[in-house]
């Protein structure tokens, strides 16, 4: 049993932190890319917290995705909210089938990053948005978490600002990177077009 399936309890509760603050900032970030009854995608969303306001906040049809049962068994659909269990290396949907994704600390979780991105890519139509929130690795505090991450069996890939930019980039998804509060900033990317098939 991985570290996101015992710790479930937690993280659905740490999963509650979002304030309407933050979610209308979030949603005023993703609102450019969203038309009315538009589509989003919360990557790595866990029991759907953040993914429940952004849906009563846009308007949108948000679907969490999250690799562990766990997690996605605390997600309450709705006719706005849906959950679906796997990984961000293999999405279950269709081309183009997101206006945006959404990835909150997960991103330094995902164990290929190359098949995680080339995923978003597919699956969020061109013209649409990346948007991940992650913490900076030259942060000291982000060290020592990532220190502790591999010790509990997590990849801990955290890049910083600029190296995250570059690396996506890189991979057809062309953005900026903002630093927020403390050691966080997000990347705002636009999908240019998709990979070649693997």
């Amino acid at each position: 049993m991985g570290f996101f399936n015992w710790s479930a309890p937690a993280i659905k509760r740490y999963g509650e932190r979002w304030t309407v603050e933050d979610t209308q900032q979030i949603a005023g970030w993703l609102g450019p890319f969203v038309p009315g009854d538009g589509h989003v995608l919360d990557l790595g969303g866990g029991a759907g917290g953040l993914a429940r306001r952004l849906a009563e906040t846009l308007p949108a049809h948000v679907t969490v995705l999250d690799p562990t049962p766990e997690l996605i068994a605390h997600v309450e659909p709705s006719d706005q909210l849906a959950a679906v269990l796997g990984s961000a290396e293999a999405m279950p949907f269709e081309d183009d089938a997101f206006d945006a994704v959404i990835v909150t600390d997960a991103f330094h979780h995902f164990r290929d990053l190359d098949a995680s991105v080339r995923e978003m890519a597919r699956v969020v139509r061109p013209g649409g948005a990346v948007l991940i929130l992650e913490l900076d690795k030259a942060h000291i505090m982000i060290r020592l978490i990532a220190i502790a991450e591999r010790i509990v069996g997590e990849p801990a890939a955290f890049f910083t600002p600029k190296g995250l930019c570059a690396y996506m980039a890189e991979r057809a998804i062309k953005g900026e990177c903002e630093r927020l509060v403390g050691a966080s900033y997000r990347f705002t990317g636009v999908v240019q077009k998709s990979w070649p098939a693997a």
